[in-house]
C-alpha cells in the first residue's frame, strides 16, 4: 500500500457560511466545498462542526492524505499567537473562541488562525489583483469595515493585532448607496491610510452599492496624493479569503505549530 500524501487545508468561516479548500504545498487545488453553518451554541459545537467538515473533506477526496497544515480565516480580530477570535463580526457569542485549540482536539496538525481581511489580502497577493507587488492595501466593506496592509511583502499586525481597523468609517446600510457626506468621509479616511502606507494597489471589496461608488472617487483622490496607486476590485471575490487561508496553511506547515499553547 502506498504511503499517504500530505495536503494543506484552508478554512474560511462567517456566522452563516463555512468554506473549505484542500490543496498541495505547490498550490494545486484538489477540492473545494461550501456549507451553511448552523447555529452553534459553544466552542465544543463549533469544533465538532468544523473539525468534522475538515475530516469529510479528506474522505470525499478519496485519496490517502494527511494534513500538513491548516489555515483558518476568521470573521473578526484574531490573536495569532493564542489562536483565539478576540472580536467577532456578526456573532458576539463567538468572541473568545479558541479556534486553534478547539480544532487541535480533532486534528493533529499545525494550525494558524488569521482575520478574514488579512486572508483575503494574502489570496489576492497570491493570485489576484495584488499579485506581483510587495505593497498593497485590501479594504473589506463587509468585514468591519476593515483593512489589511502589506508593506515590503509583510502584512502589518500591530501591537494588539488590530492594524487596519477603520472605526471612523461611516455606517453602511444594505441596499443604500454610499453617497454624499458618507462617501466623502470614507474616501478621506482611505486616502489618508493609503498616503501613510504607500501601496501600489488598493483593493476594495464590498456590496456593489457601497464599493462601486467608492472606487472611482478614491482613485481620483489618489491620483493627486499618491500618483501611480491603482484602486481595483478583488479579482477573487469571496474566494480570496479561502485561498489566503490555504496560503497561510502552507506557511505554518513549513514553520511548524505557532498558534497554540507555547508553554
Amino acid at each position: 500500500m502506498s504511503e499517504p500524501e500530505s495536503a494543506i487545508v484552508g478554512v474560511d468561516f462567517t456566522p452563516a457560511t463555512l468554506r473549505l479548500i484542500l490543496g498541495r504545498l505547490d498550490g494545486e487545488i484538489l477540492r473545494q466545498e461550501e456549507h451553511p453553518l448552523p447555529d452553534l451554541e459553544d466552542e465544543a459545537a463549533w469544533s465538532w462542526e468544523v473539525g468534522g467538515r475538515i475530516s469529510t473533506l479528506f474522505a470525499a477526496d478519496g485519496a490517502r492524505r494527511y494534513a500538513l497544515g491548516i489555515g483558518v480565516a476568521c470573521p473578526g480580530t484574531v490573536d495569532p499567537v493564542a489562536g483565539t477570535l478576540e472580536e467577532c463580526l456578526g456573532n458576539p457569542e463567538w468572541e473568545g473562541l479558541n479556534v486553534v485549540a478547539s480544532l487541535r482536539r480533532h486534528i493533529d496538525a499545525p494550525i494558524v488562525a488569521l482575520p478574514r481581511v488579512e486572508a483575503a489580502l494574502r489570496g489576492e497577493a497570491a493570485a489576484g489583483n495584488a499579485a506581483g507587488t510587495f505593497d498593497a492595501m485590501y479594504v473589506s466593506l463587509l468585514d468591519g469595515p476593515a483593512a489589511a496592509v502589506m508593506s515590503n511583502g509583510r502584512i502589518l499586525g500591530g501591537a494588539a493585532h488590530r492594524a487596519g481597523g477603520l472605526p471612523a468609517f461611516p455606517e453602511l446600510e444594505v441596499a443604500h448607496p454610499l453617497m454624499g457626506e458618507d462617501l466623502e468621509q470614507a474616501t478621506a479616511l482611505l486616502a489618508d491610510l493609503a498616503a501613510l502606507v504607500d501601496p501600489s494597489v488598493v483593493i476594495i471589496h464590498g456590496a456593489p452599492e457601497h464599493a462601486d461608488p467608492l472606487r472611482p472617487v478614491l482613485q481620483r483622490v489618489l491620483n493627486e496624493v499618491l500618483p501611480g496607486a491603482q484602486v481595483a476590485p478583488p479579482a477573487l471575490g469571496d474566494k480570496a479569503a479561502l485561498l489566503g487561508a490555504m496560503k497561510a496553511a502552507a506557511i505554518v506547515a513549513y514553520e511548524g505549530e505557532r498558534a497554540y499553547d507555547e508553554s
